[in-house]
């Protein structure tokens, strides 16, 4: 008799790792109504809102992306446009899409992030064909890349970061630090643009 003991408590072990020790020591009503999957946060405007270490958020800090994802979003990542409604995590998100759906012939993905440059960005760079050039010369990796990761988001006042990892078909991976800025005057104020890009 002695041996059934021990499996006594082993099968009461499981029964409390199953049912939860909530529901098995009274406080079950609660766990019984809590959602089994928490949704993530929206991000806000909120100068004190902080990206959670280790969160994974879907456009907005540590999440892989691969290339099934970014085709089902590619038409309606190729139309948008700046506003000044959307988080500077998402301005950097739907430009690197933008990219990694580039269509060679036309340079849409290209086009797109140009318009998420900000101007001061776009003097800096020249005028669209320089702009093209140097997205394919000198930044070639985020064309068409099969993979995506994005790291915490780091804010600051009207200027916030990103460190942004693409992976090519090779498995090669390059790394970024994207950096945008809510623009103070002119025809975007208000608005999260790009304001450089640097390899990381």
């Amino acid at each position: 008799m002695t041996p059934v003991r021990p499996l006594v408590f082993v099968a009461l072990a499981v029964l409390v790792s199953l049912a939860g020790c909530g529901s098995l020591f009274g406080s079950g009503e609660q766990a019984a109504t809590e959602a089994t999957v928490t949704p993530a946060e929206v991000p806000t405007e909120d100068a004190q809102a902080v990206e959670p270490v280790g969160a994974e958020r879907e456009y907005w800090g540590n999440v892989s992306v691969d290339a099934n994802r970014s085709a089902v979003t590619q038409p309606r990542v190729l139309e948008l446009r700046p506003n000044c409604e959307r988080p500077p995590g998402l301005v950097v998100h739907i430009q690197v899409l933008a990219l990694q759906n580039n269509d060679p012939a036309t340079n849409e993905g290209i086009n797109t992030t140009w318009q998420f440059a900000s101007p001061s960005n776009r003097d800096l760079t020249g005028p669209y064909s320089n702009f093209v050039r140097t997205i394919q010369s000198g930044f070639e990796p985020l064309l068409n890349a099969t993979g995506v990761r994005y790291g915490p988001l780091d804010r600051d006042g009207d200027t916030a970061s990103q460190p942004v990892t693409v992976v090519n078909e090779n498995g090669t991976t390059t790394s970024y630090r994207w950096t945008v800025e809510k623009q103070t005057e002119g025809r975007y104020e208000g608005c999260w643009m790009t304001a450089g890009v640097a390899p990381a």
